[in-house]
């Protein structure tokens, strides 16, 4: 059985992690095989928008504790185990996370690393890896302060505390908080909007928005205003622009 699977309607994508039985616990395996289907559909012009969906029960539980029990310290730093998620901060197509159940540990890191977080009134957010004598090798010390803020995620990280659906809405974690038999299709609704935009204008938003967290204001301006003009060279400027004079409906090929 395929841990990873992938369906595409029209212009969506929507992977699901599909280890139930382990809460959908990542491994080096499941790691890339995600990493190797993300990476296949950023190359398809005709996907715009990805969904990335858990089970019921879990988005994801973290890492697979087993795998890395087993691992000595070098082995785990020549794996790349945690640069793939890096990596998978690298697709240029939107991303969406919907969650239902545990993200906890790798399988927040990994929700964090979306454009989009969405959940369900089950999910719980958490980042427990300092009571079992770790700390988070994924990102997660340093993308969750920029989502919820220090004193937070400071409690998160230090005290195990975790975030309902709601609490993590009030927090500004996530975007959307729905009933769990919504979430598939709110993320769906979500991701065929998105998919409406141009192509060119979605992935440079996606660029200028990272850039905001590694660039002090002035250098984040400036590089949304080359991007802008940049832009104003495309095909998609001209059909939007035309579509929008004449009141219709723009259809964009991402050029």
């Amino acid at each position: 059985m395929s841990e990873i699977l992938c369906q595409i309607d029209e212009s969506v994508a929507l992977i699901t992690l599909n280890r139930p039985q382990k809460y959908n616990a990542l491994t080096a395996g499941m790691l890339d095989a995600l990493l190797h289907t993300l990476r296949q559909l950023d190359a398809q012009p005709e996907v715009r928008a990805i969904v990335l969906l858990g089970c019921p029960r879990a988005f994801s539980a973290g890492a697979d504790t087993g795998t890395l029990a087993q691992a000595s310290a070098t082995e785990l730093w020549r794996s790349g185990f945690s640069e793939k998620w890096d990596q998978i901060a690298t697709i240029e197509k939107p991303l969406i996370a919907a969650v239902s159940g545990y993200a906890l540990g790798g399988g927040l890191e990994l929700a964090l690393l979306c454009d989009i977080v969405i959940a369900d009134t089950r999910a719980q957010f958490g980042l427990p890896e300092s009571h079992i004598g770790i700390i988070p090798g994924a990102g997660g010390t340093q993308r969750l302060v920029r989502a919820v803020g220090k004193s937070l995620a400071m409690e998160m990280l230090l005290a195990g505390r975790r975030l309902s659906g709601e609490e993590a809405r009030q927090a500004g974690l996530i975007s959307q908080l729905t009933a769990p038999e919504a979430l598939e299709d709110s993320a769906l609704t979500l991701a065929k909007q998105i998919a409406r935009a141009a192509p060119l204008a979605a992935m440079m938003i996606k660029k200028a928005v990272a850039a905001s967290f590694e660039m002090p204001l002035s250098a984040g301006v400036a590089y949304e205003r080359a991007l802008s003009a940049l832009i104003a060279d495309s095909e998609d400027r001209a059909t939007g622009l035309a579509a929008f004079n004449n009141k219709q409906t723009p259809r964009f090929q991402g050029r």
